[in-house]
């Protein structure tokens, strides 16, 4: 039996490889050449900060509680820049003065490397964060987050 499934094995990979015809891709000539993919610029670390996250970082301006870790982490910046409400851990930043920047948080943090666990801790109780700010042509791209 194992003989035979060894030449089933061979007939099905000789059978394969007939069946592939590399004349069949399109290969590109000087005349029809595809359009090229722009390049994306590389990320570019913006900057560094630390925060302590806290209860007035969990809680919306109206008053609701938020529950998910991007909330928390914009909620952060707009109490550090525009209330004035701050821990002796927190540190400024490069980009979260600005409203329009600190509404990019969230794409900011699902191109970032933020776990499950990371998110829930920020979620779910008091947390230091380091958190790394890149940016992309100048634009605000991505956030690196850990929590301790």
């Amino acid at each position: 039996m194992p003989k035979m499934r060894f030449l089933t094995c061979t007939a099905l990979l000789l059978a394969s490889a007939a069946c592939t015809d590399e004349a069949a891709v399109p290969q590109p000539d000087d005349a029809n050449e595809a359009a090229a993919e722009p390049t994306r610029a590389p990320l570019k670390l913006a900057g560094q900060y630390k925060a302590f996250l806290y209860g007035p970082d969990h809680t919306s301006a109206s008053g609701a509680r938020l529950d998910q870790a991007w909330q928390v982490l914009q909620q952060d910046r707009a109490n550090y820049h525009e209330r004035d409400v701050r821990q002796d851990a927190d540190q400024d930043d490069p980009l979260f003065a600005s409203a329009a920047n600190r509404d990019r948080i969230e794409d900011m943090v699902a191109n970032g490397n933020m776990t499950e666990a990371s998110a829930r801790k920020i979620v779910d109780g008091n947390v230091l964060v380091a958190v790394d700010v890149y940016t992309r042509d100048g634009e605000p791209a991505r956030l690196d987050v850990s929590v301790y």
